[in-house]
């Protein structure tokens, strides 16, 4: 054992000079607020190590006293050296509106940020904060996520401010990420130049704001664009100089274009083949290019397209002999990685049935469409070889078609169940492909029945899924094992309460679970369940003829931290009796961890027992609110 000799002079020294490892190991077992509160001001030498790893804060999935103990006690002494801020509201009530309060001079407080992300936020909070953006001089990143149900009530001219705020010349960030959900950006309020920016990522409505884009952000270098297909396309821009490209936007590298519609309702909403390919050749410093097209149809349209249709439409966009000719003026210059990725509705399953109740198989072969073998040709020459990329079409039953090239480097992967079901049942299928997946979701076909995957061959296939959304089952192997490490999400529709422990019980690392038309019978409450204690954070959906009894729930989550319970729009007239709210107490009390809580429910506000829900409430010292909209019962608690 070394000796440590013990006098006056050398025993501060020794602490002064312990290495930053030895003093973190102390804060192994700590929550950061725990930390902060025991050593960040016990002496000189922790107080400089606690601050220097603090650079980075996150405000998430905290309770109510830590929020509010981390802003009003420490922040404020930590806000001068922080580079890094993370903000997410989504389970901390009016979190967004109490941090403006606090910190309403965000860029005089936080001289050092240069990284802000906000999670979740609402949009009074935003717009409040969106005038300090461009004196924040170090800021060089920006993130905004907001959540669809934030984006039902937007105030009017939100677009034209916003669009001022974050496209101003005096800005100092050089990323700008947007996530809006299924909001689209205007752009054509824009009217001077913002030369500081280097990456964004944004979802605009119509290719003329692609265009605003080339003409305003001359040094952009990474730019993911999508468009939404919901409006007919302008024939101006057939006219428009695209040979100017190459010297408006001279520096831009990496180029993602998305096309996506969850109801397409007609085909000349999407943007034709003919611009993207005429943009895409006329960008000569382009060295990544990934294009993403994801359409689904509405019925009436599906039933509606025929062969032909596709055809002309949509096979241009997957023709490998045009993406050559519009990639082989920049692969001149510098090698270009390309990627595609098309999820296409096929031609609609009822249609397909009719054909063949009417009329022969001969027929009905003559409407179908080999995708494959019209596309593998146009990949299959020298310049396509070259670049080591090969093309890889799945046509599941219900006729949707999955369409890649290989490799693909993708992290999010939405899908039918079909294709997926081929994809892992196919050996030859490249592995590269699919352990960069870390979000999946599978779709099935309404009304055919869709094949069960083994859940085995899934993690197998995509080894570091994160998040999964299904809504089909699977084939369990005979003995309880642990089929993935790295899945913390899960979201499952239709499922019942015995599908949904069975899954659960192969994936023990799931925090997050959500689950919608969930359902449970009488027989399934006398199963013998085992209590799932990852679970931190559960979000039911659910229809009060199809659950009997939900008092379990406590029981077999027993860690719950943030609960949120919607319950569907039914005619039951029992869920509009003020008795049926009883029920919901238990959630608060027997909940022992809870943090958050949610409830959703359609009755009247003078239904809802909300002088004993406060007085519960009251009691935890926990805000809440409460209000009712559209025949709903909407009320927020944080704990």
């Amino acid at each position: 054992m070394p000796v440590i000799f013990a006098n006056s002079h050398s025993r501060p020294r020794c602490f002064e000079d312990l290495p930053d490892e030895i003093l973190l190991s102390i804060c192994r077992y700590l929550s950061p607020i725990n930390i902060l509160d025991s050593f960040l001001h016990l002496n000189h030498r922790l107080h400089r190590t606690i601050v220097s790893y603090r650079e980075k804060i996150y405000l998430s999935h905290l309770s109510n006293k830590e929020c509010f103990h981390l802003l009003n006690d420490h922040l404020p002494n930590l806000a001068p050296t922080v580079s890094y801020l993370y903000l997410d509201t989504c389970s901390m009530l009016n979190i967004g509106r109490s941090f403006e309060n606090k910190f309403n001079r965000i860029d005089q407080q936080f001289p050092s940020l240069r990284q802000l992300i906000f999670r979740q936020i609402d949009i009074e909070t935003l717009e409040n904060l969106a005038w300090r953006f461009n004196t924040m001089n170090c800021l060089q990143e920006l993130d905004i996520d907001i959540g669809e149900d934030r984006l039902a009530s937007l105030p009017t001219q939100f677009n034209e401010y916003l669009c001022g705020k974050l496209f101003s010349m005096s800005n100092s960030f050089q990323k700008l990420r947007l996530h809006f959900n299924n909001y689209y950006f205007n752009l054509q309020s824009i009217r001077t130049k913002c030369e500081k920016l280097r990456c964004l990522t944004i979802s605009v409505k119509t290719f003329e704001d692609l265009l605003i884009i080339f003409e305003y952000f001359p040094n952009l270098e990474q730019l993911d664009v999508t468009f939404a297909c919901d409006s007919a396309c302008s024939e101006q821009n057939n006219h428009y100089s695209f040979g100017q490209l190459w010297w408006k936007v001279p520096y831009l590298t990496y180029l993602c274009l998305n096309l996506e519609q969850k109801e397409l309702n007609s085909h000349d909403d999407v943007i034709s083949n003919e611009i993207l390919l005429k943009t895409i050749s006329n960008i000569f410093s382009l060295i990544c290019v990934k294009f993403r097209m994801d359409l689904r149809f509405k019925s009436s349209l599906t039933l509606t397209t025929t062969r032909e249709v596709y055809v002309n439409k949509y096979f241009p966009y997957v023709d490998g002999s045009l993406w050559q000719h519009a990639l082989q003026r920049q692969d001149n210059h510098h090698p270009v990685h390309f990627e595609l990725h098309v999820e296409l509705d096929g031609i609609g399953n009822h249609r397909y049935k009719n054909i063949l109740e009417r009329e022969s198989c001969f027929t009905a072969q003559n409407n179908d469409i080999d995708f494959y073998s019209f596309l593998k040709p146009t990949f299959s020459n020298a310049y396509w070889l070259q670049k080591n990329l090969d093309i890889q079409c799945v046509t599941t039953n219900s006729k949707h078609v999955s369409i890649y090239t290989i490799p693909l480097v993708t992290s999010s992967l939405s899908t039918m169940v079909d294709t997926i079901d081929k994809v892992i049942s196919v050996n030859s299928f490249p592995s590269k492909f699919h352990q960069t997946i870390q979000q999946l979701h599978i779709h099935s076909d309404v009304g055919i029945s869709s094949p069960k995957l083994p859940i085995k061959n899934l993690f197998a296939k995509m080894p570091y899924l994160v998040h999964l959304h299904t809504d089909m089952e699977f084939i369990f192997p005979p003995t309880i094992v642990s089929c993935s490490n790295y899945l913390t999400s899960l979201s499952l529709q239709n499922y019942s309460l015995l599908s949904s422990f069975t899954l659960l019980s192969y994936l023990p690392n799931v925090k997050t679970l959500s689950l919608t038309n969930f359902y449970c019978s009488k027989s399934m409450l006398k199963s013998s369940l085992k209590t799932i204690s990852s679970v931190k954070r559960l979000k039911i959906v659910y229809n009060p003829t199809d659950v009997h009894n939900l008092t379990y729930i406590t029981e077999y989550f027993p860690n719950i931290e943030e609960f949120s319970l919607v319950v569907s729009h039914s005619n039951n007239r029992l869920v509009l009796e003020y008795g049926q709210h009883e029920k919901y107490d238990l959630f608060l009390k027997d909940f022992q961890f809870l943090r958050f809580i949610e409830l959703v429910v359609p009755a009247k506000a003078d239904s809802f027992p909300f002088p004993r829900w406060r007085q519960i409430l009251d009691s935890k010292q926990a805000i809440y609110d409460e209000k009712s909209q559209n025949g709903l019962l909407v009320f927020k608690s944080w704990f």
